[in-house]
């Protein structure tokens, strides 16, 4: 059965808890998942903040033109950097997941929702470079590609997700 996009978008927002911050967090979740076998079709190419699929970008769009969920705009008072708030517009009983029929990747889905977004955004970007790029010392390429986002601990953070979830990138 063919799940089309924009139910899958559905599916991830009702799996986080009918709740998601952050269109990079959406689409890390989504390449993270499709890595664990979700199987969603989204092609993904390596942009600013990691994998990312215009696709899944698309889609997004369409789930909110029918009314499968809404987006709505807030501003950090950091900086007032624009982010994305996504809402699931189904109750929460009533949806049939139709893409995450998996109860391990829904599970996977709620703690993706509450991780440290730039420890997910850096846990995707060692698994792209490991496994789609083929990169050997993809420790160094991605200190090189993120710079003060991989200290703190939060790359060591990124690791310890990967192996814990069984996509632990190669050494």
């Amino acid at each position: 059965m063919t799940v089309m996009p924009e139910q899958q978008v559905a599916d991830i927002v009702q799996a986080a808890g009918g709740r998601l911050v952050s269109r990079i967090r959406l689409q890390k979740i989504a390449y993270l998942l499709d890595q664990l076998g979700a199987h969603s079709g989204f092609d993904y190419t390596y942009h600013h903040f990691g994998p990312y699929s215009r696709d899944l970008d698309s889609a997004v769009l369409d789930a909110e033109a029918f009314d499968l969920v809404k987006e709505k705009f807030e501003r950090r008072q950091s900086d007032g950097a624009r982010y994305s708030i996504f809402e699931a517009l189904a109750d929460a009983d009533s949806h049939r997941f139709s893409y995450l029929d998996d109860r391990n990747l829904r599970d996977l889905v709620k703690r993706f929702a509450s991780t440290n977004i730039t420890v997910l955004e850096l846990a995707a970007t060692a698994h792209w470079l490991s496994e789609a790029e083929k990169v050997e010392d993809w420790e160094t390429e991605i200190r090189l590609r993120k710079g003060s986002k991989t200290e703190g601990g939060r790359l060591e953070k990124a690791k310890r997700l990967l192996v814990e979830i069984g996509l632990s990138p190669a050494a």
